[in-house]
């Protein structure tokens, strides 16, 4: 077996990096796992590895144009041309009208957008989105999330990678996922060849995967996914924490934190109505939860569905998008991080969470049992008396919450970068060996 640092002179890998975006501001989730992992296999790597964006004529643009902001990082991608520039630069305007024009008819509208969709979505599919020339040079293709391309396909049988993230949408039903986002996954996982190699970020993602499509469980691998030591780790600063707490309008006291999209397999509504029936039933119980994350009009909706429900949000904090350099010390404050997710196929927040120390509470599903180990609590993410009592013990309790912190920390260690890289250029070899 080669070691790794044998792979690295004579490798010569294209990393697709679609789901980036131009905007770092903006990187959330699986846009920032991709753009850690290309900056890990560049500094691993250096010249031998180049960046592409297959995944739309949208992603190709933005990474074209972040790639230009990063000279270091070569460029795999052919230019994207005037045709479908000029369709994104439709859709681009048809958006911002869509955003301001309260003229009708809105049905006319709506049709010109699906109809844009649909010219880009064909002329992507016939588009040969890699320059040749890096091609011909590549051993491998990796995809961090969009389908490979028949273009990649024809020029490396047997050498392309894609990484599965999670199945949740075709798992859950309609209920949590539109048509759309269901049937995204559907054509990635009903992209892979026999002879295509899969990279999934659980043990519990590679099970789903093996069961629900045609693959080789083979040449189906597990790659944990990590968070960014620079980002997330324990602040202690008392300065920092009560500054954090002010600009989010955080009382004094303890706090429970949840994190996330505010999508709908998040499972929020049940957190805040487990929270405010712990309120009623405690009512000597001083606590607030802090719900992190989401853009200003989901927020909306989530606040005005909740207050129909008849739900009292008086204890409940929206601080809506919260900037990186506030995550760690935002973790670090909270008394515990609450994730009661209906399915994930890694939850990177609750990495990142442990990580800075925070003790967690999660689902006993999934991939969530996977990654906290025995440094969590864990509860059925539907049974509302458990998720009460689990927070009670977690806030009444201060020696088990310090005994969980400890036990986060070093649960955490298991899970970085250098590892998954060291990981990801062992498939790399081990596909070339094959």
């Amino acid at each position: 077996m080669h070691n790794v640092a044998d792979m690295l002179g004579h490798m010569n890998v294209i990393f697709d990096i679609s789901p980036v975006g131009k905007h770092a501001e903006t990187r959330t989730g699986l846009a920032r796992n991709a753009w850690s992992m290309a900056q890990a296999l560049r500094q691993r790597l250096g010249d031998n590895v180049s960046f592409s964006a297959c995944g739309s004529i949208w992603a190709s643009v933005q990474v074209e144009e972040l790639l230009t902001l990063h000279p270091e990082l070569s460029s795999a991608i052919q230019p994207v041309g005037s045709a479908a520039r000029s369709v994104h630069r439709w859709q681009q305007a048809l958006e911002r009208f869509n955003g301001t024009s309260k003229i009708p008819p809105r049905a006319l509208l709506k049709s010109l957008e699906r109809a844009l969709v649909n010219v880009s979505r064909v002329q992507n599919t016939l588009r040969r989105p890699i320059n040749k020339v890096r091609l011909q040079q590549a051993d491998i293709f990796h995809s961090s999330y969009a389908r490979v391309p028949a273009q990649v396909k024809t020029a490396l049988p047997g050498r392309c990678v894609l990484t599965v993230h999670d199945l949740t949408p075709l798992i859950l039903d309609e209920r949590y996922f539109l048509p759309g986002q269901r049937a995204i996954t559907r054509r990635i996982i009903n992209s892979i060849g026999r002879d295509d190699w899969v990279i999934t970020v659980s043990d519990a993602t590679r099970s789903d995967l093996c069961q629900m499509a045609a693959v080789d469980p083979n040449r189906v691998i597990t790659v944990h996914e990590a968070a960014s030591l620079e980002l997330f780790y324990p602040v202690t600063d008392a300065d920092r924490l009560h500054a954090v707490r002010r600009r989010y309008g955080i009382p004094d006291g303890q706090f429970l934190l949840t994190l996330h999209s505010l999508a709908p397999h998040k499972n929020l509504p049940h957190l805040i109505r487990s929270f405010t029936t712990l309120l009623r039933q405690e009512r000597s119980c001083d606590l607030t939860l802090v719900v992190a994350g989401g853009q200003e009009k989901s927020v909306g909706q989530m606040q005005a569905a909740l207050i129909a429900d008849g739900i009292d949000l008086r204890n409940v904090i929206f601080t809506g998008f919260v900037d990186d350099v506030d995550l760690a010390t935002l973790y670090s404050a909270a008394t515990a991080f609450v994730f009661p997710s209906l399915y994930e196929g890694f939850g990177l927040p609750v990495l990142e969470a442990m990580q800075c120390g925070c003790p967690v509470i999660v689902s006993n599903i999934s991939s969530l049992p996977e990654l906290v180990g025995e440094a969590g609590m864990l509860v059925p993410p539907t049974d509302e008396s458990t998720l009460c009592e689990t927070m009670l013990r977690l806030t009444s309790d201060t020696e088990l919450r310090s005994c969980l912190s400890e036990r986060c920390v070093e649960q955490a260690k298991r899970f970085s970068w250098t590892n998954t890289v060291d990981f990801v250029l062992r498939v790399y070899q081990r596909i070339m060996d094959n």
